[in-house]
């Protein structure tokens, strides 16, 4: 049996793991890269395997860098089965046909086309629960457990050959709003672990939502505008129901909230079919008829027409996509408030090296968006407890619940892997940080 890190090794983003077997051939996601344009070149590049040799695709989750080269992967040859968990084929559907359609703008060369797409999306046959068991074929099973991500986040376990391997997916934070705390591993032989958030310690999400609301209250009152960079997916339905709750309590000022985002709307619409999967407090307050994703101060832009006209309100709170400034509406928003001293920027998710959101981040005083210099004035801050990535405390405790006898780290930037396998190695751990494409006899 051997493993072949075709993405994520020694970044974030391309999640997409090749794994042979005596008998089957399985990948675990296969995702989108992100961020500088050397990574984003990879997504060109040809696999390093046959697509048509694939038995099965495992899915963990529904963001673009763990599916977002599905439809590539069809188009080249794929007819086996795709598995994920029942929300992630939901949400595969939104997001694989917004890429899609953005993919036939590109003028450069689509990776793909809204056919493609589609055909993707008629590959992921299997929905399965957390807990539930599969046999893909010749000794070789897989289940699927909560990992606490975004909705229908999983990790996989997969049991091969006598070894059980791990795939931590995107492991989430602890006290999240809308998903649960991510369930603890089995023992395993092999877990290949994600590290986004390997040298850090996130504080604890109250104190994240208390800043959050000094922020709004404050640019509020001197009369700018708080912009919110957010993930369609999770983060920004995450942020509506902090923000319901805030003003629910008269904790923040009453004023217009817009979510500008076509795809996060979309996405929203499928965290309310599953409101039932949700941590208790946020349960009840849906079943209470309360609908943090439906208030009076909440407007939903859905046409350019209406995204337009919010440069017109003052005092205003703006969530809108991309999550790392990489596209979408925000660019306009940002071109238009981060010149103003009175306004703030406030990022609440990961900015990948190379992205707009992490130059912003690192302190340049002048950024180009849309072709032209824009001198950065507004205040900038990042709210690190909203994360819905696991710190390096979680994937220690994590990794110790595991306890394998080798562990590969995976989906991180080079320092955040350094730090996390120095960690582990002082707990006695067999840590090894593969590079892309490297092949690993198991």
């Amino acid at each position: 049996m051997r493993i072949t890190f075709a993405g994520a090794a020694g970044t974030v983003t391309g999640s997409c793991f090749f794994v042979e077997t005596k008998g089957v051939k399985f990948l675990v996601d296969c995702g989108m890269f992100q961020g500088l344009p050397e990574l984003e070149a990879r997504n060109a590049e040809p696999f390093p395997f046959d697509p048509a040799e694939v038995d099965w695709l495992i899915l963990t989750h529904g963001h673009l860098d763990h599916l977002g080269l599905v439809p590539r992967l069809v188009r080249e040859g794929f007819q086996g089965k795709g598995i994920c968990t029942v929300p992630t084929r939901d949400i595969a559907q939104v997001m694989l046909m917004d890429a899609a359609r953005i993919q036939e703008e590109e003028e450069d060369g689509a990776l793909y086309t809204v056919e493609d797409a589609l055909e993707a999306l008629d590959r992921l046959v299997v929905s399965v629960e957390y807990g539930e068991g599969m046999e893909l074929g010749k000794g070789v099973a897989v289940r699927f457990h909560d990992a606490g991500h975004i909705l229908g986040a999983a990790f996989v376990e997969v049991q091969a050959e006598g070894k059980t391997l791990i795939f931590s997916g995107d492991l989430g934070n602890r006290g999240k709003p809308l998903v649960e705390d991510p369930s603890y591993p089995p023992k395993a032989d092999v877990l290949v672990l994600e590290s986004t958030y390997g040298d850090r310690h996130h504080p604890p999400v109250e104190e994240s939502v208390e800043e959050l609301r000094r922020v709004i209250v404050e640019t509020l009152d001197g009369g700018g505008n708080v912009v919110i960079p957010s993930f369609a997916l999770e983060r920004t339905q995450e942020v509506l129901y902090i923000l319901f709750r805030l003003w629910r309590e008269r904790k923040i000022p009453r004023t217009k909230i817009f979510l500008d985002s076509p795809l996060a709307t979309q996405a929203t619409k499928i965290f309310e079919r599953y409101t039932d999967r949700f941590p208790e407090p946020a349960r009840k307050l849906f079943h209470k008829k309360e609908n943090p994703f439906d208030f009076e101060l909440l407007e939903y832009t859905l046409t350019k027409a209406a995204s337009k006209k919010i440069a017109e309100e003052e005092g205003v709170i703006i969530i809108a996509g991309s999550g790392m400034c990489t596209g979408g509406r925000i660019l306009y928003h940002l071109r238009a408030n981060l010149p103003r001293p009175e306004c703030s920027i406030v990022f609440v998710g990961y900015q990948a090296e190379g992205t707009l959101g992490r130059a912003i981040l690192d302190g340049a005083s002048v950024v180009e968006i849309l072709g032209s210099p824009v001198p950065v004035q507004a205040g900038i801050w990042r709210i690190e407890g909203l994360s819905a990535h696991a710190d390096q405390g979680i994937l220690v405790d994590w990794t110790m619940h595991a306890d394998p006898s080798q562990v590969f780290l995976v989906h991180g930037e080079p320092q955040a892997l350094g730090t996390l396998a120095s960690r582990l190695t002082d707990h006695g751990y067999s840590v090894h940080i593969p590079v892309w494409r490297e092949t690993v006899e198991l």
